[in-house]
């Protein structure tokens, strides 16, 4: 296949995307609604996800008593420094090196140990920036962007709600907001990669097309999030 055709197929992919997020998007707010009624009703509070919780899915001591949308900035600086720490930072990057290893995308990079740890370098580059400046937006606008897994049984609308909250994030008034900062991390980092992507793959809209597939990568690990405490604790009895 020819390179045009190659980009030919990466923008109509590119567009599949955009109407992909458009169309979850406009499901979203009516999930987390519906959501935040069995949250009212509800006992017990969402269950934070992995980025205050225990391997077993049971929320730590650090923030038992956390509800969507109380963070304080100290709170939020810490959920940003551990995220480096957690395996989505560098899983991410490595997958994303190797299926453009595997592509040979860009094709300037070449192969290689040597073209890996470029793929590699910049994916990790773009996902710092995309964590630092969703930490700002979410600052200015009082998001809290973590994940909380459902209250909700069945695993279509468990998949619902990780989808849905991908795009749509608390507020600390307990209401829902489009989850601006992590639309401008994403798009932010796809934008300011260009500075070091190789003249094949810098364009407006490569930019577009790393966003988001970063956005869209999102939903993924949230799938992981609210589906892994139950399969982790599967096995767990299943060994009892």
């Amino acid at each position: 296949m020819s390179r045009s055709n190659a980009k030919l197929g990466m923008y109509i992919v590119f567009v599949a995307r955009i109407f992909a997020c458009g169309f979850i998007f406009g499901s979203a707010l009516g999930s987390l609604n519906a959501q935040q009624l069995a949250d009212a009703s509800a006992s017990t509070s969402l269950h934070p996800s992995s980025d205050y919780s225990s391997s077993s899915g049971s929320p730590s001591n650090t923030t038992s008593a956390a509800t969507p949308g109380s963070l304080t900035f100290s709170e939020r600086f810490d959920i940003y420094a551990r995220s480096f720490i957690s395996p989505q930072t560098y899983i991410g990057p490595a997958l994303g090196a190797g299926i453009g290893q595997w592509e040979d995308s860009p094709h300037e990079w070449g192969g290689g140990a040597e073209g890996y740890g470029l793929r590699y370098g910049s994916g990790f580059g773009r996902s710092v920036i995309s964590r630092t400046v969703a930490l700002g937006v979410a600052t200015a606008d009082g998001e809290d962007d973590r994940y909380f897994r459902s209250n909700e049984s069945g695993v279509w609308n468990r998949t619902r709600h990780a989808i849905a909250s991908t795009f749509v994030s608390r507020t600390s008034s307990g209401g829902t907001m489009p989850a601006y900062s992590r639309f401008v991390g994403a798009y932010s980092a796809g934008f300011i990669a260009n500075a070091w992507e190789p003249p094949s793959e810098n364009s407006i809209q490569d930019a577009f097309l790393r966003g988001t597939t970063s956005l869209l990568s999102n939903v993924g690990w949230h799938m992981f999030k609210e589906f892994w405490p139950s399969i982790h604790n599967g096995i767990h009895h299943q060994q009892d």
